[in-house]
Order: structure tokens, then sequence, then C-alpha cells
């Protein structure tokens, strides 16, 4: 099905499903909408309107965790409301909510998430849902700052970081929709990847009035568990030369392309679980040098890949890395976990350094201090499905900052707990689960976008390596088809760009369907691929999950 490019839309036709009502808190406002100048007026329990203005022209504003600028513009004028937040004392939670014209508004409302620490809205995932008719939100979390420095002995931001900043923002958002418009929205929808992963899958899971329909990509769910591994991969890739990496990439690339079900001219992985490279084919045989990995790097590599253990030959913490992830790795998060530690684990600790990191004693300090705040790997997800909610989930196969195994891991273990009807049979339990909540696994895509693979499908930022916005090629439109109409998504076209060209498109399967190259035709063609269900992958995956 040929897509259609970004269009405004104006208001759909009412769907026969559950339709979301304000939460108690939210004014009542008379049925005539209010004048964007009249927001600035507006009353809002625990917040208040900073400003509100007509946008017609393009205007600048920092980019997502950056300091230059870009330039925002839209098809048509819209109301950018400027908003401060005070669920508590010590709260100061910046938010904006762009309000398209009434004429221009779709019905309905989108809220996006942000990406690691924040300290900053996330402009450049408001700009595509505001052109596409969307209502739309965004908050800086509750602090301006890249680090965690704001968090030592302030509980309340730590709160409103975790999880209370988005849970408001929507509180405040349909309120200023619905005095706006006249009315509220018929439908509410979050998009999020990175932290904005965590921040989607917590509204499901803490919240699951605020929203219809949610977009979870690479979520950082398991956050405390996370930040052990970044220590873990930090303390093994400082011996590592980096300039190497692409070349270890390359290397199981070659091992195991095209015999994972791929196509065997692509530079990625088409299924890495399937990949048992070991890094000691490229042990220098003679001298080292930039072509070959000495033992110290062979055997950091092996540990980066098995993933912290809380002592040798011990429990396993976390996934390690896939294979094919390798050339973008970083250690840049050890100085984050440094941050992190010294900010809240142990404030004022400042000799404190991953260096030293213990991966008994302070993986529990960690999870004893941030696990049930900050967490969003919780399984139960009945009040979410209960209210009607739909969730989409999607990690990148390659990569290199947050594990996608563990993706994979948590959708099972939400799978297991699907017991409600006595349901025993793994298969069954998966039915039951994907009548709500489907999994995407991305093959060669990166954290959140770019990498070899096509990732345009979960594109939410300023740019989309492909322009269509229609169900089969688009994960929004996709989820917007399943919330209001009943359509579950199954396998999703996604392009992949070079040079600012389109050079394939492959589709994406509903795990645990896995796609398959048939070895004929051209490989950059969707139709020479078909998603195949990969039983005995999702048995082990299932089985690794409920140890």
């Amino acid at each position: 099905m040929k897509g259609t490019r970004l269009l405004t839309g104006a208001l759909l036709a009412a769907a026969p499903l559950v339709f979301f009502l304000p939460p108690a808190d939210v004014p009542v406002v008379a049925a005539a909408g209010m004048s964007c100048a009249d927001l600035a007026k507006f009353a809002l329990p625990d917040a208040h309107v900073v400003s509100a203005s007509e946008v017609r022209e393009p205007f600048a504003v920092p980019p997502s965790g950056g300091t230059q600028t870009i330039t925002v513009s839209a098809p048509f004028a819209f109301c950018r409301v400027d908003v401060r937040l005070t669920p508590s004392a010590d709260s100061d939670i910046h938010a904006e909510v762009w309000l398209p014209a009434p004429e221009r508004w779709n019905g309905r409302f989108l809220a996006v998430g942000n990406g690691g620490l924040s300290g900053a809205i996330w402009y450049t995932s408001m700009v595509r849902p505001l052109q596409r008719g969307y209502a739309v939100a965004g908050s800086d979390l509750g602090h301006t700052a890249p680090n965690m420095d704001w968090a030592r002995d302030h509980q309340e931001k730590l709160t409103d970081y975790a999880h209370r900043a988005d849970h408001v923002t929507s509180i405040a958002a349909k309120a200023l929709i619905a005095a706006r418009y006249g009315q509220s929205q018929r439908f509410s929808y979050f998009h999020g990847c990175s932290n904005g992963g965590h921040q989607a899958l917590m509204e499901a899971q803490r919240y699951p009035e605020d929203y219809n329909g949610i977009i979870a990509g690479a979520p950082w769910n398991s956050w405390t568990r996370q930040i052990v591994d970044f220590a873990w991969r930090a303390q093994h890739l400082q011996y590592v030369d980096r300039t190497k990496l692409p070349l270890i990439t390359k290397a199981a690339v070659a091992q195991c392309g095209a015999h994972d079900g791929g196509n065997a001219g692509d530079a990625y992985l088409n299924d890495p679980r399937l990949c048992k490279f070991d890094p000691k084919v490229l042990l220098c045989k003679g001298p080292a040098g930039p072509t070959c990995l000495i033992q110290q790097e062979v055997d950091a590599v092996r540990k980066i890949y098995e993933g912290p253990t809380d002592a040798p030959g011990g429990k396993r913490l976390y996934p390690g890395f896939e294979r094919g992830s390798e050339s973008g790795w970083s250690d840049s998060i050890g100085t984050f976990t440094t941050n992190m530690f010294q900010s809240v684990v142990y404030p004022g600790n400042t000799a404190w350094d991953f260096k030293v990191f213990d991966f008994k004693r302070d993986a529990d300090a960690i999870n004893r201090t941030l696990a049930d705040l900050i967490n969003s790997n919780k399984t139960d997800m009945r009040a979410f499905r209960a209210q009607g909610g739909k969730l989409l989930m999607w990690h990148g196969w390659a990569d290199p900052l947050l594990e996608p195994r563990e993706s994979v891991l948590y959708y099972n273990r939400v799978v297991a707990a699907a017991q409600a009807d006595g349901k025993a049979d793994e298969r069954a339990r998966l039915a039951d689960t994907q009548a709500f909540f489907r999994l995407y696994m991305a093959p060669g895509v990166n954290h959140c976008r770019g990498g070899e693979g096509p990732d345009s499908t979960f594109a939410y930022t300023l740019a989309s390596a492909e322009d269509a916005v229609d169900p089969e090629h688009d994960a929004l439109s996709a989820l917007e088809r399943w919330v209001e109409s009943g359509v579950a998504p199954n396998a999703l076209v996604s392009a992949h760009t070079a040079d600012g060209k389109v050079d394939r498109r492959r589709p994406l399967c509903v795990y645990p369907k896995v796609s398959r190259f048939s070895g004929r035709g051209d490989a950059s063609a969707p139709e020479n691929w078909t998603c195949v269900d990969d039983w005995d992958g999702f048995r082990r995956d299932y089985t690794e999950a409920a140890k």
C-alpha cells in the first residue's frame, strides 16, 4: 500500500471503542473554545500558564539535549503554551503544549518522551505530530541539568523525573485542549524512545488511564540494572582500542550474516540471537596492529557479550550486548555511572568511581535506593488493558547503548504473567498478551534510530527516512488504527536511507515472528521477505525470561 505524505487531517469519524474521560481534577470548561491569548489566563491545578502565543512563523528552539538551535515550522498556525507544573513544593516542571488551529486539529492528543537524563523538552519529537494535526505536549521532567547533580537531596524532583512529570503534563495538556477547542480529545497517545520508552512503560503501569495507545521504543525499563551494566561495560571497554570496534562488527556479520535468515549483502545481522561469533578469530597471530585484537581485547569483548555477573562465574545480572552492535559501543557511560552514584546512591562521595564498581555491593545499593521508584518493569498491566489500552514496544537489534535482549526478556515476563484466564500454555499466554501488547525487533537498527537497518517505521523526530504515514508503514498510524478501529498491527514495512534516498525496504515482524529473505529477487524489496514463526526462539526467550 502506497503511503500518503504528512498531512493534517480534519476530525475523523468517531470510533466505536473505549473513550478515556479526563481525570477528575481537570477543570470543566464551557462548550465554546477559548482563544489562544486567553489561555494565558487559564487556571490549572498545581500549575500556571506562563504564556500562550499564536505562532505563524518559524521559530528557533534548542534541540533535544543540545546547544545548537533548530528551526520549527508547521504548515499552519498553532498556539504555543508554556506551562510550569508544581505537584510538590520542590517541583518545577517546564512543559509546552502545542495546539493546532481548531480547523487543523485531528481530535487527538500526543505526548512525547525524552532521552537520557533529559533536562530539556524534546522539541524535535513534537514537530511531526504537530504537522499531522495532533495537539502535542512535552516536558523537561522537572530539571534542566544534563546530569544528576540536581537529584542530590531532592526526592520530589527524583519522583518527577521517574514518573510524575509525565502524568501531570498529561493532566494539564488535556485541560488546555478542552479549553482551547471546547471539547476533550477523542484519543490520547504517548510516544517515546530510550528514557522516553521507560516513560512510556511507566505510563502504562502507573497511570493506565492517561493514554489509549502507547509506543515504547528501546525502553530503559530496568533502569537500575541497566546502570549496573553501564559500569560493567565501561570497566571492560577501557581495555579495547575503540578504533577496532568496526573491525569486530564486520567480522561478526561476515561469519553470521545470511545464516540468520538475512541477506548475504547486508552489513548487519538479521537475528543476532543465532550468532555465536567469538572475537578470538581476530586474535593477533604476530605483532599487535590495527587489524587484529590482543588477548585483553578479546577477553573484554567476550565479557561485554556476556553481561554483568555478581561474581566471577556468578549470577547474571543483566543481558550482554548483541553481536553486530560493537561499532557503536562507547565508554562515556562510565562518567554517567559515576555521576549517578555520587549524586543519588552515595551522595557526596566524590571519591567513588565506576572503575571500583562492586557488582554485588554497589548493584544492591542502587537497586535498594532507586528500583521501586524508577524501574518500569512491572508485568501486571491489567488496569491499562481493562481501559482498552494498546501498547507497541520496539527495539533495534544493533542498539549499542541499551541492550535489546532485555526488551525481549521483559516482553516474555509479561507473557508469563498472563494467567488471568488460567492459561498455562506459553502460546496461549502469548496470544492473550498480543491482544493489547505487541513487540517489534528491528534488525540492524541502532539506538532509537539509525544504523544499517530500516528504521523509518518508528521515526518520531524531525526527519524520517520514509514519508509514508499509513498503518502499513508508520507505527503511530498503526497504533491509531488498533486503538480506534480494533485492527491489530502485523508486519510493518520500514525503509532505510543513504545519501537522502531510500535504498531498501524490509518488513518488521511482530515478535516472535522473524523476517526471512526468500533468496530470490531484489533483497531491497519487502515482497521478497516473509515473516515466519520462530517458536524455537520464542521458547528459548521465554525460558530465559523465567529464570
